[in-house]
């Protein structure tokens, strides 16, 4: 199966990432034109497969009116890519919701507190969900400084799966790929994650920003 013939990407990279990852109803939106991508469609016959050997999602969740906040990490658990002629085609990549982790607390105990909150049913529930999985089947082409290509899938967290957009920078040397992204954003309501959330009128001084931005890390080799 080939790839979608030649695709354009000309959308800014906030306005084309909060199209998907935040949408809105009711309401138009503007979107910036910027210099587009082509790229000639790949076949995945003879593709081969990339399994991810180790990777990270950091994330950083903050307080509406104060600005401050935490961040942390959340470990990859496992992953494969596909590729043919040096081109990402498709993928997955699994996160562990046990592994979540703070790490801007020194205490000891003030971190095992936060990370334990996490952990439970006011955020992630990670008993009942212990993953996360990030699945795209199509890999659009930027000129973006710094990312080079996006990779379109459906994120499923707490039991829910949306469409989600990741920049990423692609790189390979021999055997080994490396993909890094820039910070995206997420939108925790809609996956359920609504502690302090505005949408449950939260009071303003409590409020926990809504958008969440996230950054992923992966290393993957040939299988």
């Amino acid at each position: 199966m080939l790839l979608k013939k030649t695709i354009l990407l000309g959308f800014s990279l906030f306005a084309f990432l909060s199209c998907k990852n935040d949408p809105k109803t009711g309401a138009a939106q503007t979107v910036p034109q910027v210099e587009t991508a082509q790229v000639v469609p790949v076949s995945t016959d003879g593709a081969a497969t990339f399994i991810v050997k180790e990777g990270t999602v950091n994330w950083s969740g903050t307080h509406t009116i104060a600005k401050d906040g935490h961040q942390g990490t959340i470990n990859v658990e496992s992953g494969e890519m596909l590729v043919n002629q040096g081109q990402l085609l498709s993928g997955k990549v699994t996160l562990d919701m046990n592994s979540i982790s703070v790490t801007d607390i020194k205490d000891p105990g003030e971190r095992r507190d936060l990370e334990s909150h996490l952990k439970d049913s006011d955020f992630f529930e990670v008993k009942k969900f212990p993953k996360a999985e990030f699945v795209f089947d199509e890999v659009l082409p930027s000129t973006m400084p710094n990312f080079n290509w996006v990779l379109s899938g459906n994120l499923t967290m707490k039991g829910k799966t949306l469409p989600v957009n990741i920049p990423v920078k692609v790189s390979m040397e021999g055997d080994v790929l490396r993909a890094e992204s820039p910070a995206f954003p997420i939108n925790r309501t809609q996956w359920g994650v609504t502690f302090n959330s505005g949408i449950l009128g939260t009071a303003r001084d409590k409020m926990i920003d809504d958008m969440v931005p996230l950054t992923l890390k992966i290393v993957a080799r040939k299988k």
